[in-house]
């Protein structure tokens, strides 16, 4: 919401003595530069002209609203409040506009001098890491297709729930989704905010699953529901100040399709969550580029509108103070996507998702042989999890000339693990976002290319997560055999071959005997005793020597 209120900074003028002679005499180029963070350091970070954040101490702007004083002074200096964010749940917290003669980082240092003052900053511009994207081709069906369950037909190219290896990749390196589906497929009370280019809220794989405003008439030029934003159906543009948050970009159409494409409905491809409201937030423009008020904006309005998770598939390394204060001031899951660098965020940090709050969890991508990609940012205290990130399939905007892409890089796992919050929500709705971060965590598949690069060391099980018990790499019984294949030691490795819950020689000859078809029926990574990624005498020999 837009204000004009001039005298809040006057007055500060006025009591604290602050000294424009010196602000007026030279004007500086607000461009890219070394400016002032809100923390004492300084990065240099690209913000836009002209525009300042400003947070105030608690009970100073009620008190400086009190003294109503004229706004002579601010007139001729150009300055003015555009946005109170303190209307937005965000306490004395404001944007200004500096269109004077006074820059940028000259009223930061100016504000930053006054004891009312909490801390001041640029309007960072927060720019996409583009990814690569591949158009796909038409469908197919291939033999995952064909399976009854789900029915989407572009589902065999989603390795990152459910691998065979159709991509090149080791058949098991997935999430466990096709298990964790027998458990719950989610629900339509679970709201996933997608902050970020907006949503092709028409695209028939998502339409469906739209967060639609129940206090809002369409087109009816009313603000109904008092939120401050007329006939916000459907989310709202808060870069362009619009009610129309439809994507012109594609990168955020392609996250929701991984949160929330219906699944199982004969269409595309299926979501994490097949069941689930998507509430689309447009804070970056056409071109990926955006700012940080109107992520501020857009998190407001998540929070208020009642959404349970946010999921944000951007950032980089400024660090701004309001964006870590808004996320803050939430109880709301916040997956936040690591970057996509190729570098180590405990040493270079990376934001949001190096906030230090318990509400994110930060995402690295995984690959389809469950390695780190070399885009992937990384870091053993600063970065949680991975999740499938590299050639995603998934939904795009059909105005963009394709109605499916793949794109990679760490803003593709981040709504791997929004999906999943989804999921465990449904089951629970009660869990808090500690308690989620927590689940999320603890249930990863631990695997070398993570440890040391990651928090928990792993890679997210949805199937594991949300309480299905041993494995969720999908082994089944050998032909002639009444049980399926048991891990006993939990290496993840099958070496009790006929399940008969011991490992002994009999499991060497049924392995021998069925080598063929367990190639061909088996998740190889399950079977892989010699560590080459295939079936092959070698792993007869190593199931031997193991017993």
């Amino acid at each position: 919401m837009q204000f004009a209120h001039f005298r809040y900074l006057l007055t500060l003028i006025i009591l604290t003595g602050l000294s424009f002679s010196g602000l007026i005499s030279g004007v500086y180029a607000d461009e890219v530069s070394e400016s002032s963070n809100g923390t004492g350091e300084s990065a240099p970070a690209p913000y836009v002209p002209g525009e300042v954040i400003v947070k105030y101490k608690d009970g100073t702007v009620a008190a400086l609203a009190a003294e109503g004083s004229g706004p002579v002074a601010l007139e001729a200096l150009g300055a003015e409040v555009a946005t109170d964010f303190s209307a937005e749940g965000l306490s004395n917290l404001q944007a200004l506009d500096i269109t004077g003669p006074v820059s940028v980082k000259e009223a930061i240092a100016e504000l930053e001098s006054s004891p009312y003052v909490a801390y001041a900053e640029p309007n960072y511009i927060i720019s996409l890491s583009l990814p690569e994207t591949e158009p796909a081709g038409p469908d197919e069906i291939g033999a995952l297709s064909a399976l009854s369950f789900p029915n989407d037909p572009k589902f065999s190219d989603q390795w990152g729930l459910f691998n065979t290896g159709q991509t090149g990749g080791i058949s098991g390196a997935d999430i466990g989704a096709s298990k964790a589906w027998d458990i719950t497929t989610g629900s339509n009370a679970i709201v996933v905010a997608v902050i970020d280019t907006g949503v092709d809220y028409n695209h028939p794989d998502l339409a469906g699953n739209i967060w639609t405003n129940p206090g809002e008439i369409p087109n009816n030029g009313i603000d109904d529901d008092g939120n401050g934003y007329v006939d916000d159906v459907h989310g709202y543009d808060f870069i362009n100040n619009d009610n129309d948050p439809m994507d012109d970009n594609g990168h955020g159409t392609h996250c929701a399709g991984v949160i929330g494409a219906i699944g199982n409905n004969g269409v595309g491809i299926a979501g994490v969550a097949w069941k689930v409201k998507i509430m689309p937030l447009k804070f970056l423009r056409a071109d990926g580029n955006g700012d940080t008020a109107a992520s501020l904006n857009a998190i407001a309005y998540a929070r208020r509108m009642g959404a349970n998770v946010i999921s944000c598939s951007w950032g980089g390394t400024a660090k701004s103070q309001a964006l870590g204060d808004a996320i803050a001031s939430t109880n709301i899951l916040f997956p936040c996507a690591a970057g996509n660098a190729g570098s180590n965020n405990d040493i270079t940090p990376h934001y949001p998702s190096g906030f230090d709050s318990p509400q994110i969890i930060s995402v690295a991508a995984s690959d389809a042989k469950d390695g780190i990609p070399s885009f992937s940012n990384y870091g053993a205290t600063t970065v949680d999890v991975a999740a499938p990130g590299d050639w995603i399939m998934s939904t795009y905007p059909t105005s963009l000339g394709h109605q499916y892409v793949k794109m990679k890089g760490t803003s593709m796992a981040t709504p791997h693990v929004a999906g999943l919050a989804a999921l465990l929500l449904s089951k629970n709705p009660s869990m808090t976002p500690a308690a989620l971060k927590a689940k999320i965590m603890d249930t990863v598949d631990k695997l070398p290319a993570f440890s040391g690069k990651t928090v928990s060391g792993g890679r997210i099980n949805v199937y594991k997560a949300l309480g299905g018990g041993g494995s969720s790499s999908g082994v089944v019984a050998l032909p002639g055999m009444s049980q399926p294949p048991k891990d006993l030691n939990g290496d993840g490795k099958y070496e009790d071959v006929n399940g008969n819950g011991r490992a002994d020689y009999s499991d060497v000859v049924t392995f021998f005997k069925q080598m063929d078809w367990i190639s061909k029926n088996e998740p190889v990574a399950a079977f892989d005793f010699s560590g080459n990624n295939r079936i092959d005498y070698t792993d007869v020999v190593k199931l031997f020597q193991s017993i």
